[in-house]
């Protein structure tokens, strides 16, 4: 008897559902609600993305598309969704925002935990990492305050740059000190290309060794042409390449390294003849000091 009174409350509220549903929701919506409860994220995205573009005002189909793409693991997608979402946010998911965060915090903290414990298998762990940064970045995008979250990220970027990036970097150091520019720099272009998080600190260090290699690169073709070619300008190539690596660096999060490309910038722009460039970098150059020493 309990069972069938239980079924016929089901019944009830699943018919009182159906007719609140046929009364306030379109078709993609109704059926984007129902792929996501059946955890068909992909039906979901397609349907809440389809009632976003006919009723852009809709908050719960911009929350579900945010939602959907979350567990899609499409973090950037997401977060265009979130920037929607919050034009037209009404207050009604706060509870599941934070019961979402929740969900992803723990998932990145639990695949963490198990990338630590595979350390010895290097492909194993470095997979595991960075799962576990798309779970934090999903948090983070739920609750951008959350600043100890953006720090798990900072370690996990550190702990995958010592993985796959550091031993390229060093070796790649020691082709700079004997003269070895071409080898140093497929080094460092293996490193670029090793998977890493895009937002890691890692890309600088990077940038900052290849500037670095096709500078000294031009400057040892230089010298070896002074006495008996002076003409030939085939170094200034070199610096050329060295420029995207270190104006990239000039928006470095870390003022060492911005201070530490103006420094190298003002002699490639000097070898150029970029004059006005040069000045330039030698006043920001000079400005960065400044503003270290008074510290």
């Amino acid at each position: 008897m309990r069972f069938l009174v239980n079924s016929v409350v089901l019944l009830f509220l699943f018919s009182a559902t159906a007719i609140y549903i046929s009364g306030c929701s379109t078709a993609e919506q109704t059926t984007g609600r129902l792929a996501y409860s059946q955890g068909d994220y992909e039906k979901a995205e397609k349907e809440f993305e389809k009632e976003t573009v006919q009723n852009p005002s809709n908050d719960e189909a911009w929350f579900y598309l945010v939602m959907s793409r979350l567990q899609l693991n499409k973090i950037d997608l997401a977060a265009n969704a979130m920037k929607e979402f919050k034009k037209v946010d009404k207050g009604n998911y706060k509870e599941d925002i934070v019961k979402m965060w929740e969900a992803k915090f723990d998932q990145g903290y639990k695949t963490f935990e198990k990338a630590k414990s595979s350390a010895s298998d290097t492909t194993i762990s470095f997979k595991l990492y960075k799962e576990a940064i798309d779970y934090f970045k999903a948090a983070l995008l739920l609750i951008p305050d959350s600043a100890f979250v953006q720090k798990n990220i900072d370690v996990i970027n550190n702990k995958i740059a010592t993985i796959k990036v550091k031993p390229l970097i060093d070796k790649g150091a020691d082709y700079i000190q004997s003269g070895q520019y071409e080898e140093a720099i497929g080094l460092f272009k293996q490193a670029e290309s090793a998977g890493l998080d895009k937002e890691s600190m890692a890309y600088d260090v990077i940038n900052y060794n290849m500037g670095l290699a096709f500078l000294k690169w031009g400057e040892s073709i230089r010298e070896a042409n002074k006495e008996t070619n002076p003409d030939d300008l085939s170094y200034k190539e070199k610096y050329k390449e060295a420029l995207p690596y270190l104006e990239a660096l000039t928006n470095s999060k870390d003022k060492s390294m911005e201070l530490s490309s103006y420094e190298l910038l003002v002699q490639v722009y000097g070898n150029l003849n970029m004059t006005e460039k040069a000045l330039d970098a030698i006043k920001k150059r000079d400005e960065l000091k400044q503003k270290n020493e008074n510290k």
